[in-house]
Protein backbone atom coordinates (compact mmCIF):
# COMPACT_ATOMS: atom_id res chain seq x y z
CA UNK A 1 0.00 0.00 0.00
CA UNK A 2 1.32 3.53 -0.97
CA UNK A 3 1.70 6.38 1.24
CA UNK A 4 -0.71 8.01 -0.20
CA UNK A 5 -3.39 5.03 -0.24
CA UNK A 6 -2.19 4.91 3.60
CA UNK A 7 -3.69 8.51 3.91
CA UNK A 8 -6.85 8.17 2.50
CA UNK A 9 -7.48 5.44 4.41
CA UNK A 10 -6.73 6.45 7.58
CA UNK A 11 -8.57 9.95 6.82
CA UNK A 12 -11.86 8.29 6.15
CA UNK A 13 -11.04 6.63 9.91
CA UNK A 14 -10.05 10.01 11.44
CA UNK A 15 -13.28 11.40 10.06
CA UNK A 16 -15.61 8.22 11.22
CA UNK A 17 -13.36 8.28 14.93
CA UNK A 18 -13.94 12.38 15.10
CA UNK A 19 -10.68 12.70 15.49
CA UNK A 20 -10.35 16.59 14.34
CA UNK A 21 -6.51 17.38 14.71
CA UNK A 22 -6.35 13.61 12.53
CA UNK A 23 -8.76 15.10 10.18
CA UNK A 24 -6.84 18.32 9.50
CA UNK A 25 -3.69 17.17 9.18
CA UNK A 26 -4.18 14.16 6.80
CA UNK A 27 -6.90 16.38 4.58
CA UNK A 28 -3.67 19.11 4.31
CA UNK A 29 -1.45 16.05 3.17
CA UNK A 30 -4.18 14.63 1.32
CA UNK A 31 -4.76 18.21 -0.57
CA UNK A 32 -1.37 18.82 -1.52
CA UNK A 33 -0.76 15.37 -3.07
CA UNK A 34 -4.52 15.68 -5.20
CA UNK A 35 -3.11 19.51 -5.96
CA UNK A 36 0.33 17.88 -7.60
CA UNK A 37 -1.73 14.95 -9.38
CA UNK A 38 -3.82 17.94 -10.99
CA UNK A 39 -0.74 20.23 -12.02
CA UNK A 40 1.41 17.87 -13.02
CA UNK A 41 -1.05 15.45 -14.90
CA UNK A 42 0.97 12.63 -13.24
CA UNK A 43 0.37 10.90 -9.43
CA UNK A 44 3.38 11.82 -6.47
CA UNK A 45 6.48 8.84 -6.84
CA UNK A 46 7.18 7.31 -3.01
CA UNK A 47 10.20 9.53 -2.92
CA UNK A 48 7.91 12.77 -4.15
CA UNK A 49 5.57 12.10 -1.13
CA UNK A 50 8.24 11.80 1.62
CA UNK A 51 10.29 14.36 0.74
CA UNK A 52 6.94 15.85 1.14
CA UNK A 53 6.41 14.55 4.47
CA UNK A 54 9.41 15.55 5.56
CA UNK A 55 9.10 18.98 4.82
CA UNK A 56 5.96 19.25 6.65
CA UNK A 57 7.78 17.31 9.33
CA UNK A 58 10.55 20.46 9.38
CA UNK A 59 7.95 22.94 9.46
CA UNK A 60 6.01 21.43 12.52
CA UNK A 61 9.07 20.99 14.30
CA UNK A 62 9.86 25.05 13.97
CA UNK A 63 6.36 25.76 14.98
CA UNK A 64 6.79 23.24 18.16
CA UNK A 65 10.04 25.17 19.09
CA UNK A 66 8.42 28.45 18.32
CA UNK A 67 5.22 27.28 20.67
CA UNK A 68 7.79 26.31 23.63
CA UNK A 69 9.89 29.72 23.12
CA UNK A 70 6.63 31.49 23.75
CA UNK A 71 5.36 29.37 26.60
CA UNK A 72 2.39 28.21 25.20
CA UNK A 73 1.58 24.86 26.57
CA UNK A 74 -1.92 24.26 24.25
CA UNK A 75 0.15 24.83 20.81
CA UNK A 76 3.26 22.78 22.22
CA UNK A 77 0.78 19.96 22.57
CA UNK A 78 -0.97 20.02 19.51
CA UNK A 79 2.19 20.19 17.13
CA UNK A 80 3.43 17.35 19.40
CA UNK A 81 0.60 15.65 18.51
CA UNK A 82 0.58 16.57 14.45
CA UNK A 83 4.34 14.90 14.65
CA UNK A 84 3.41 11.68 15.67
CA UNK A 85 0.83 11.83 13.17
CA UNK A 86 3.12 12.55 10.38
CA UNK A 87 5.87 10.17 11.62
CA UNK A 88 3.62 7.21 11.27
CA UNK A 89 3.56 7.77 7.55
CA UNK A 90 7.87 8.54 7.53
CA UNK A 91 9.97 5.41 6.71
CA UNK A 92 12.74 4.84 9.18
CA UNK A 93 15.57 7.17 8.00
CA UNK A 94 18.76 5.89 7.52
CA UNK A 95 21.73 6.70 10.50
CA UNK A 96 24.57 8.45 10.11
CA UNK A 97 26.62 5.56 10.17
CA UNK A 98 24.88 3.85 7.61
CA UNK A 99 25.16 6.24 5.75
CA UNK A 100 28.77 6.73 5.94
CA UNK A 101 29.24 3.45 5.17
CA UNK A 102 26.76 3.30 1.98
CA UNK A 103 28.31 6.40 0.73
CA UNK A 104 32.51 4.78 1.32
CA UNK A 105 30.99 1.77 -0.42
CA UNK A 106 30.08 3.44 -3.13
CA UNK A 107 33.62 5.30 -3.76
CA UNK A 108 32.49 8.63 -2.52
CA UNK A 109 35.55 9.71 -1.54
CA UNK A 110 37.51 9.16 -4.66
CA UNK A 111 34.69 11.64 -6.99
CA UNK A 112 34.47 15.03 -7.72
CA UNK A 113 32.13 16.97 -5.45
CA UNK A 114 29.67 17.28 -8.24
CA UNK A 115 29.23 13.64 -9.17
CA UNK A 116 29.70 12.59 -5.06
CA UNK A 117 26.81 14.71 -4.46
CA UNK A 118 24.40 13.49 -7.47
CA UNK A 119 25.36 9.89 -6.28
CA UNK A 120 24.42 10.26 -2.73
CA UNK A 121 21.30 12.58 -3.48
CA UNK A 122 20.23 10.64 -6.18
CA UNK A 123 20.68 7.22 -4.15
CA UNK A 124 19.34 8.79 -0.29
CA UNK A 125 16.77 11.08 -1.35
CA UNK A 126 14.08 10.08 1.07
CA UNK A 127 16.29 7.60 3.10
CA UNK A 128 18.38 9.97 4.78
CA UNK A 129 18.53 13.55 5.97
CA UNK A 130 20.03 15.61 3.29
CA UNK A 131 21.80 17.46 5.55
CA UNK A 132 23.42 14.87 6.72
CA UNK A 133 24.26 13.22 3.52
CA UNK A 134 25.86 16.33 2.36
CA UNK A 135 27.56 17.12 5.70
CA UNK A 136 29.45 13.29 5.15
CA UNK A 137 30.09 13.79 1.51
CA UNK A 138 32.05 16.31 1.96
CA UNK A 139 34.20 14.88 5.28
CA UNK A 140 34.75 11.67 3.03
CA UNK A 141 35.80 13.87 0.34
CA UNK A 142 38.11 16.11 2.42
CA UNK A 143 40.13 12.79 3.51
Amino acid sequence: MTINEQISKDFIQARKDRDTLKTNVLRIIKSHFDAFKIDEGREMTDTEQINYLLKEQKQTEEALTFAKDASRADLVEENEAKLAIISNYLPKMMTESEVREYLTEKGVGDMAMKDAMKLAMGDLDGKAEKKMVSQIVRELLAN
